[in-house]
C-alpha cells in the first residue's frame, strides 16, 4: 500500500512538472491610493506670460553650484555674481555657491562682436545644455552662459540676469520692460509669473519615483516567465529598492534591484519562477515595504491576469 501510495504521488507530481502550454498574461497598470506627492503640486503651475523651453524644466536641487571662466574681466563676472544674488533673493526657493570644477551652470565670457543684423550684437547666450527628460520632470543637469563684449553698460545686470533665466528654461517675452525680451534696456527687469514659477516648481521637494514602465509575463502551470522595466523619474537617485512578486495574495519572491539613478532604470527577465499550482493572479509591486519616500507612491503595482 506505501509503495502504491508513492508511485500516485509520484506520478501527480511528475505531470504537474511537465512542459504545459504558456498562458499569456493580461497587465493591469494600477493607478494606486499612494499620494501623488511632487505631481500634484506641478498641476497647479501657472505658467504666466513668458515662454518657457519646456514645462516642468528644473535643477533637481535648489542649492545650485557655478563657475566663472577666468577669461571674464571684473565687470562680466560681477555682473554675473550680482545676477546669481539677484535671482536668490527674488526667489527665496534657490541659492547658489561658487565651485572650481564641476558645476551645474557653466559661465564664459568672449570679446568677439557676434552680430545679429544691423547695429545690432549679441550681449551674451545661456540656456540648459543637458537635460534628462522624464515623464514628470525635465531635469537640467547642466546649464551654460556666455557673456560677450557688448554688454551693455547698466548699472542693473540686466543681461547677465537675462541669460540667468535662460539657464532655467524661459524664452523670450513680448514684453520691452521684460527682462527677457530679445533686446536689453536698463531699465527692464523679472515679472511677478517668472517668480511664481520658480517658487512653484522648487518648492516640489527633490525626491525619487520609482515606476514600472513595462512588464509582460506568462504562466506555464506553476511557472511564471515575465520581463520587467522598472524607471526611476524622480529629481534624486534611489539608493535601494526592492521589488516584491505575489502570486494570488501570497509573496512568492522579493529582487532586491539596488540602486537606480535619476533617468534610469532596471530591466529584469525572469524564467521559470515557481509561484505554486493553479495561480491567477499575479502582482508585482515596487517598495512594497514603504521604506522609500517617492514623488508619487501610486504608480509602484502591477497586476497581471490569467
Amino acid at each position: 500500500m506505501l509503495v502504491f501510495l508513492m508511485l500516485v504521488f509520484s506520478f501527480a507530481l511528475m505531470l504537474e512538472r511537465l512542459p504545459v502550454e504558456p498562458v499569456k498574461l493580461t497587465t493591469n497598470y494600477l493607478d494606486g491610493s499612494g499620494e501623488a506627492m511632487g505631481y500634484g503640486q506641478l498641476s497647479m503651475v501657472d505658467y504666466g506670460s513668458v515662454e518657457v523651453f519646456a514645462e516642468n524644466l528644473r535643477f533637481s536641487h535648489n542649492l545650485i553650484s557655478y563657475w566663472i571662466s577666468s577669461d571674464c574681466d571684473a565687470g562680466r563676472r560681477g555682473d554675473m555674481v550680482e545676477a546669481l544674488t539677484i535671482f536668490s533673493d527674488e526667489m527665496k526657493v534657490v541659492s547658489f555657491f561658487e565651485v572650481d570644477d564641476d558645476a551645474d551652470i557653466l559661465i564664459g565670457c568672449s570679446n568677439d562682436f557676434v552680430e545679429l543684423g544691423e547695429d545690432l550684437f549679441a550681449a551674451g547666450e545661456g540656456g540648459p545644455s543637458r537635460i534628462i527628460n522624464t515623464s514628470g520632470f525635465k531635469i537640467i543637469e547642466e546649464g551654460k552662459i556666455k557673456l560677450y563684449a557688448m554688454g551693455g553698460n547698466c548699472d542693473y545686470p540686466i543681461v547677465a540676469l537675462h541669460e540667468l533665466f535662460h539657464v532655467f528654461g524661459f524664452g523670450h517675452s513680448p514684453d520691452p520692460m521684460n527682462i527677457m525680451y530679445n533686446t536689453s534696456a536698463c531699465d527692464q527687469r523679472m515679472s511677478d509669473d517668472m517668480v511664481d514659477l520658480i517658487v512653484a516648481l522648487y518648492s516640489v521637494e527633490a525626491l525619487s519615483d520609482a515606476r514600472i514602465e513595462s512588464v509582460t509575463g506568462a504562466i506555464k502551470g506553476r511557472y511564471l516567465d515575465f520581463n520587467i522595466s522598472i524607471l526611476n523619474e524622480g529629481l534624486i537617485g534611489i539608493d535601494g529598492i526592492s521589488l516584491t512578486i505575489l502570486g494570488d495574495g501570497e509573496v512568492v519572491d522579493m529582487v532586491d534591484l539596488g540602486e537606480i539613478a535619476m533617468g534610469y532604470g532596471r530591466n529584469l527577465r525572469v524564467v521559470n519562477m515557481d509561484v505554486g499550482s493553479g495561480v491567477e493572479e499575479v502582482r508585482f509591486v515596487l517598495d512594497a515595504e514603504g521604506l522609500v519616500r517617492e514623488l508619487d507612491e501610486g504608480n509602484n503595482a502591477v497586476e497581471m491576469t490569467a
